[in-house]
């Protein structure tokens, strides 16, 4: 008896230790709680940014910090932990042990630019101050001096619970709204110039997709860059960064007026013409790919919803609405049965006949993008589970800004699809250059079935047409804005199936009317709450909220970083 006591205590202690060990495992991880960095920027554009992380550090040997721009010289490492100085070598050994790299540092050279290295040294609680020289910062553009940096990695091992970053100038000079405008993108935040530097700090712990992107724009003398661009810091720089920011672009007047006068006298200048003859090179570099796609009659990207949504708007011929996307990806729940359609018959005045279809919740889909859309359909449905029209709308019109915060999910997810699979040359890019021959095939799908829904009455082949699940290619058709024609197509062409052609039909209806219920009573009550402010701040660049996305065209930065 007092044997199985026994027995049992000692299994309850290591039960107990195990779970000790268990939390004490998970805890340990990497963590920093906070990077405050220093930007100090020097007569002729270069500058020495100094970044001091604290945080608890118990695995891997290295701390390290990507920067991906071969158009950067960075130099001048210096590294100290807790006060004591790092020795730097020359030549940096990531595969190097843990005593090796102790107290040691290094610029470790990549094929797509630097990693700033550096051995953790001691586990525990850390704290690291390194700096480093980033020549040129600020470059000249015609109009005005300026830099889009990337300060915080995505895709980082570790992020920290707190970013502050601070710019300032190196002789003294005061920066003022009158001299400097500033813009962050990427991260839930706020910047501001204030008492002669600029600053950008985190209202939020940054995740794993998050970035910290400052932009700055400096009035003529502040700085004398030694880097000259011919092209204005708007054309270079700022269209490029509010491409899918938060920020609402607004021409001041006399950039306005300048236009005007251009416009009236027939002279366009270089800066304006650049941009146009790019546009248009580009769209006849699309337009030739796609004539010469085959077509494709499949699921496209392997069902990567978010993927295709990035590849087709990034190289979209047409004109497409990315929150297509959303009547897609609804049409293919009720495809899935995870929404469905109840219909019912209603009677207005002079007994006119009305019906109205509620979305009833089915079982949640299995992919992560979808079941992301398919929560916010949960939560406006109520405890009933049944979601009609109405309910959509006054749910999209108190969380405004969950639709736009879903939108964004589904970029980045689409794009990390696109960077793993091994897409893109460098970490995103919008001309087909910027394609690897794996992306290029990616894109090739997406408009090889673009190509077959518009044209598949034109082949002779009635077994190949007949052959297609509409019932899937419609979800697509949908995201890229062509179900109505598709469906107009089918009537036309196959009469004897005019009843499952209109389930399909009844389908993108149904899609199309919870979408713009979702959709527009977002945007309309997000954009009755935030575009006076959003357009001052990004006419002005005073100062303000951060934008979550955009942020693109920027120098420095790359992906991941961390620690190893």
């Amino acid at each position: 008896m007092k044997k199985n006591i026994l027995n049992k205590l000692l299994l309850f202690l290591n039960t107990i230790l195990i779970c000790v060990l268990s939390y004490s495992i998970t805890y340990a991880r990497n963590q920093v709680s906070k990077i405050d960095m220093d930007v100090l920027i020097k007569n002729g554009g270069m500058a020495t940014i100094t970044q001091r992380w604290t945080g608890y550090f118990d695995e891997g040997t290295e701390v390290y910090v990507p920067i991906e721009d071969k158009n950067l010289v960075v130099k001048n490492l210096k590294v100290s932990k807790d006060g004591r100085d790092y020795l730097e070598v020359d030549k940096w050994d990531v595969d190097a042990s843990f005593e090796r790299k102790s107290f040691r540092s290094g610029i470790n050279r990549i094929s797509t630019g630097v990693e700033l290295c550096f051995g953790i040294s001691e586990y525990g609680n850390n704290t690291y101050v390194f700096s480093y020289d980033i020549d040129p910062l600020v470059r000249s553009y015609t109009d005005y001096d300026g830099f889009n940096f990337q300060f915080i990695n995505p895709n980082m091992s570790i992020f920290p619970t707190s970013v502050n970053i601070k710019v300032r100038m190196d002789d003294g000079k005061e920066m003022t709204t009158d001299n400097t405008l500033i813009w962050g993108f990427g991260f839930d935040g706020t910047v501001l110039v204030n008492n002669g530097t600029a600053m950008g700090f985190s209202n939020e712990p940054l995740d794993g997709n998050e970035y910290a992107n400052i932009m700055m724009r400096f009035n003529k003398g502040l700085i004398s860059p030694n880097v000259k661009v011919d092209a204005s810091f708007d054309d270079t720089l700022l269209n490029i960064a509010f491409e899918d920011s938060d920020y609402v672009e607004v021409i001041d007047s006399e950039r306005r007026h300048r236009v005007m006068v251009a416009i009236f006298f027939g002279f366009i200048s270089l800066t304006f013409i650049i941009p146009i003859i790019a546009g248009v090179r580009r769209y006849l570099e699309h337009h030739k790919f796609y004539k010469e796609c085959n077509y494709f009659r499949d699921t496209p990207n392997g069902g990567d919803i978010a993927l295709t949504h990035v590849l087709f708007n990034d190289f979209n011929l047409w004109n497409n609405k990315d929150s297509n996307t959303i009547a897609a990806l609804i049409m293919k729940m009720i495809n899935d049965k995870n929404l469905l359609p109840i219909q019912e018959k209603s009677y207005g005045f002079f007994g006119r006949e009305k019906i109205n279809t509620s979305l009833k919740v089915g079982p949640p889909p299995t992919v992560e993008i979808v079941r992301e859309l398919y929560d916010i359909i949960v939560r406006a449905a109520g405890s009933d589970g049944i979601l009609q029209e109405d309910e959509l709308k006054k749910y999209a019109k108190q969380d405004y800004e969950v639709l736009v915060d879903f939108l964004n999910v589904v970029k980045r997810t689409g794009k990390n699809s696109l960077n793993s699979k091994g897409c893109y040359k460098k970490l995103f890019g919008k001309k087909l250059s910027d394609l690897t021959d794996v992306g290029k095939m990616e894109l090739a799908e997406i408009y090889g079935l673009r190509k077959f829904l518009d044209e598949f009455t034109l082949i002779k082949e009635r077994s190949i047409i007949e052959g297609v699940i509409w019932e899937n290619l419609l979800v697509y058709a949908t995201l890229i804005g062509i179900a109505d024609k598709v469906l107009s197509e089918l009537k036309r062409l196959y009469p004897e199936k005019i009843v499952e052609i209109e389930h399909y039909t009844n389908t993108v209806y149904v899609s199309n009317v919870y979408f713009r219920a979702l959709y527009m009573s977002s945007v309309q009550a997000r954009n009755a709450v935030n575009a006076a402010r959003m357009a001052q701040m990004a006419a002005s660049g005073l100062g303000g909220a951060v934008s979550h996305g955009g942020g693109g065209g920027f120098s420095g930065g790359g992906g991941g970083g961390g620690t190893r």
